[in-house]
C-alpha cells in the first residue's frame, strides 16, 4: 500500500476515534459513571489516539510494503535530528508565533461572539501548584508531543508526494481535529507555521517545542495565584487588547511578527534547498502521479467529518 493511502486511512481512524470519545463525553457518560472523565479523556486522546494508534495503525496497514518494520517508524514520523541552526531560528520564532496566534484567536472569537454565539461558563481552575503542574502536563506537554507526532510527523510522510501542499493539508486537518469553532482560526494559523517548520527542517522536534511553548504560556497565565509573576502575562495581554494604544502596538507587533517568521522560514528553506533536502522546484509542485487533493476521496471524507463536527459546535453555541 502506498504511504499516501495508508497514512490517510490511519488518520481517518484517529479522527473517528477522537470524535467518538467527544460524543461519549457530550452525552454524559462521565455523569452516568459518577466520575470526572476530563483527565481520562485527555490521556486517552493524547496517549492512545494520537500516540499508540498511529504507530500500530501505520505498521499494520503498511506491513507488506517498504515501511513494514518498526525500525522505519522514526523516519515515518519525522523523528530525525534537527540542525542546531534551524532549532535556533525556531526559538527566535516562538514569541512572534505566540503573538500572531493570539491575535488570530482574539479576532476570530470576537467575530463569532458578535454573531450571537455563546459558551457555557467553566469552573475556575484550582490555584495550586499541583493543579498547575497537572494542567501543564495535560494541556501543554502531551499535546505538544503527540499532536505534532501525528499532524506534522505522520502527515508529512503521508502527503510527501504533494510537496508544499502538505502545509495547507496539515493545518486544515489540525484545525478541524479540535472540532471546536472557537479554536479553528488560531489552530489553523499555528498549524500553517508548524507545518512550514517541519517541511523545511525535516524534523518534528522544533514544532513540538513551539506547540508546547504556545500552550504553556496559555496555561500559566491563569495561575498568577500560584506564581504572581505569571500575572504579568495577563496584565500585558489586557493592555494590548483592551486599550486604543495597546491595539495600535498590537497591530505593529503582529506585522513585525509576520515579517520575522517569513524571513526565518525563508532562511530555513534556502538552506534545505542548498543542502539537497528540498527540491528547488516551485514550492507547491506535486510529484508526478500524485493524487490531486481535490480528487482525494479519503482526504475529502476526513475533512467532511471534521467540518461537520466543527459546524455542530457552532450550531450548539446558538442553541
Amino acid at each position: 500500500m502506498k504511504p499516501r493511502v495508508g497514512g490517510e486511512i490511519v488518520y481517518f481512524l484517529v479522527v473517528a476515534m477522537s470524535l467518538l470519545l467527544r460524543i461519549s463525553q457530550g452525552v454524559g457518560v462521565d455523569d452516568a459513571l459518577g466520575v470526572d472523565m476530563s483527565v481520562l479523556f485527555t490521556l486517552a486522546v493524547q496517549l492512545l489516539i494520537f500516540g499508540l494508534l498511529p504507530v500500530l495503525g501505520w505498521w499494520m496497514v503498511m506491513r507488506t510494503g517498504a515501511n513494514s518494520t518498526f525500525r522505519t517508524l522514526p523516519r515515518v514520523f519525522c523523528l530525525s535530528k534537527c540542525h542546531s541552526r534551524d532549532f535556533g531560528r525556531t526559538l527566535l520564532m516562538t514569541v512572534p508565533i505566540l503573538l500572531l496566534v493570539g491575535v488570530a484567536a482574539s479576532a476570530w472569537q470576537n467575530f463569532i461572539y458578535l454573531t450571537g454565539f455563546e459558551t457555557g461558563s467553566s469552573a475556575p481552575s484550582e490555584q495550586t501548584a499541583a493543579a498547575l503542574l497537572a494542567e501543564v502536563a495535560l494541556s501543554a506537554v502531551l499535546p505538544g508531543i503527540f499532536e505534532e507526532f501525528v499532524h506534522r510527523g505522520m502527515l508529512s510522510t503521508t502527503f510527501r508526494d504533494s510537496g508544499g501542499k502538505f502545509i495547507f493539508v496539515s493545518a486544515l486537518l489540525f484545525a478541524l481535529m479540535h472540532q471546536n469553532i472557537l479554536q479553528f482560526a488560531h489552530t489553523f494559523v499555528l498549524g500553517l507555521i508548524l507545518a512550514c517548520i517541519v517541511y523545511c527542517t525535516g524534523s518534528v522536534f522544533p514544532a513540538m517545542f513551539v506547540h508546547f511553548f504556545n500552550n504553556f504560556i496559555s496555561v500559566v497565565s491563569g495561575y498568577d495565584g500560584v506564581v504572581p509573576a505569571f500575572g504579568v502575562i495577563g496584565t500585558v495581554r489586557g493592555w494590548l487588547y483592551g486599550s486604543v494604544a495597546g491595539v495600535v502596538v498590537l497591530i505593529i507587533l503582529a506585522a513585525v511578527s509576520v515579517a520575522v517568521i517569513f524571513l526565518l522560514l525563508r532562511a530555513m528553506r534556502f538552506d534545505a534547498v542548498r543542502e539537497g533536502r528540498l527540491p528547488s522546484a516551485p514550492f507547491f509542485r506535486s510529484a508526478a502521479g500524485a493524487i490531486p487533493l481535490s480528487r482525494d476521496i479519503l482526504l475529502l471524507g476526513t475533512v467532511a467529518v471534521g467540518v461537520a463536527a466543527t459546524l455542530f459546535s457552532l450550531v450548539w453555541g446558538y442553541l
